[in-house]
């Protein structure tokens, strides 16, 4: 009787052992699927960086183009608009600030080496002057009314406004 006790408590053992075994495959198993270990799609999407001043400002100044082109087209009598643009600058930012202890300072988000300061705004470059180039505009009637459409549009001084005809 006494070999079946042993018999009994060594079964009982090694059924303890191997559930041991199993509940630690299974956790180890769980942890892998879980942090992604056997994920079929490669996560290597990287957040697209910012542009640079440079571009942003080549960017504004296309689209700020192609509006003074697309009103200067929609007066009558003008034609095939070629628009040049200058600013004063680059984009400005405009950040928060309080007063502490009497000295201004700037007001910041987030704490330690994460704190960054408050933007409140970013305001566009200022347009300094406006060039055009389009079939109409050796016409002093036609460059008249563009120079006021675009002094009115853009706020540019009529003197900062260029107007003559284009090729033939």
């Amino acid at each position: 009787m006494k070999e079946t006790t042993q018999t009994t408590a060594e079964k009982q053992s090694r059924k303890k052992l191997i559930l041991i075994l199993i509940g630690a495959g299974t956790g180890i198993l769980l942890l892998l699927v879980g942090s992604g270990w056997f994920s079929s799609s490669k996560k290597t999407t990287a957040a697209p960086s910012p542009p640079t001043a440079s571009e942003e400002l080549e960017e504004y100044r296309s689209s700020v183009e192609a509006r003074v082109s697309a009103l200067c087209s929609s007066v009558s009598g003008v034609g095939e608009v070629r628009v040049a643009v200058s600013f004063a600058g680059g984009f400005e930012t405009v950040y928060a600030t309080e007063t502490r202890n009497g000295s201004e300072i700037y007001a910041t988000v987030g704490s330690g080496s994460n704190a960054e300061a408050l933007v409140i705004a970013r305001n566009p470059p200022e347009i300094t002057g406006i060039g055009v180039v389009c079939r109409g505009g050796g016409n002093q009637a036609i460059r008249g009314e563009l120079t006021s459409l675009l002094a009115s549009a853009f706020r540019v001084p009529s003197n900062r406004i260029y107007i003559t005809e284009g090729k033939k």
